[in-house]
């Protein structure tokens, strides 16, 4: 059997969009043409693959199984082509990126802003969210991410590029009305406002050594901006943890002092995460391991 290799590419580009008008979009053909490509590759095959509702589109059992194959088949074709091309590709184009707030103006500007310089034929868009990215339906082709991946998409690969630990911290004023805190038992008392996700609830582990202490605050102000909790610390609302990176000016001008340095919070990897079923184009692998280097060179901690 001699199937047409660009009915089968188009078959995954349908899977992925999850609808023919918007793979046909996206390839720039009319509607009518992604139909009947892979109405004729259903015949070639003998197979129905697609169940088509006016509402949804569902591969069967065989064109699940299909699909899998499909996609590794192009996967290794579009990277051998890469490996051919990549080299002549001037890196140049739009860059589309995720990033979660409070990362924008100390981190990820300084780093675009590097990239930029080297590349200067690129421009780069940013998405500030901290909600779950659909890589196709946002238009994204590669998101910056703090802690654990939480991707629900089995097939993004996330890649560690910085580690960054959080500090305990408190303005001076605040500490000079308050009995001292001596140990990790002592904080949640002083907790008014934490960085927090909606979905988890507040809960620190603070180690040292062989020993760890587990706190559960219960803040009267949650936010998920550390903008807001590095503001608020800076007023004297209370204790709580901010990263690094975000902390060290105010540590350094004497704003914020940090608690009991020797219990230490766990340090938070920093990753940059795509779609593994995706080839890399030039512009993109070239931001990755950008990524890499930069704060390599410019580390968190």
């Amino acid at each position: 059997m001699n199937t047409d290799k660009n009915a089968m590419a188009l078959y995954v580009r349908v899977v992925e969009a999850g609808s023919f008008s918007k793979a046909a979009a996206r390839e720039g053909v009319p509607v009518s043409t992604v139909s009947r490509k892979i109405a004729e590759l259903e015949k070639a095959l003998g197979v129905r693959l697609l169940e088509r509702s006016t509402r949804q589109l569902r591969m069967t059992e065989i064109g699940q199984g299909y699909f899998e194959s499909c996609r590794r088949g192009l996967t290794e074709f579009e990277a051998a082509d890469s490996l051919v091309t990549q080299r002549q590709v001037e890196i140049s184009g739009r860059l589309r990126i995720s990033i979660p707030p409070s990362m924008s103006d100390l981190a990820v500007v300084p780093l675009v802003s590097a990239f930029q310089q080297r590349y200067p034929k690129v421009t780069v868009h940013c998405l500030v969210t901290e909600r779950y990215i659909d890589y196709i339906a946002d238009g994204i082709d590669l998101s910056i991410r703090g802690g654990q991946p939480s991707h629900r998409d089995s097939s993004v690969v996330a890649r560690t590029v910085a580690v960054q630990r959080p500090r305990l911290l408190a303005s001076p004023g605040y500490l000079a009305r308050i009995e001292p805190v001596t140990r990790p038992e002592d904080v949640a008392a002083h907790v008014q406002l934490a960085f927090a996700r909606w979905e988890r609830p507040l809960a620190w582990t603070l180690s040292r050594a062989h020993e760890s202490v587990r706190i559960e605050p219960e803040p009267r102000l949650v936010l998920n901006d550390y903008a807001g909790v590095l503001q608020g610390l800076v007023d004297g609302r209370g204790v709580s943890e901010l990263p690094s990176f975000l902390c060290q000016a105010a540590l350094q001008q004497g704003r914020l002092v940090e608690l009991l340095p020797e219990w230490r919070f766990a340090s938070v990897k920093l990753s940059v995460a795509f779609p593994s079923n995706r080839n890399l184009s030039p512009l993109v692998r070239a931001f990755k391991d950008f990524c890499v280097s930069y704060f390599e060179a410019h580390p968190l901690a």
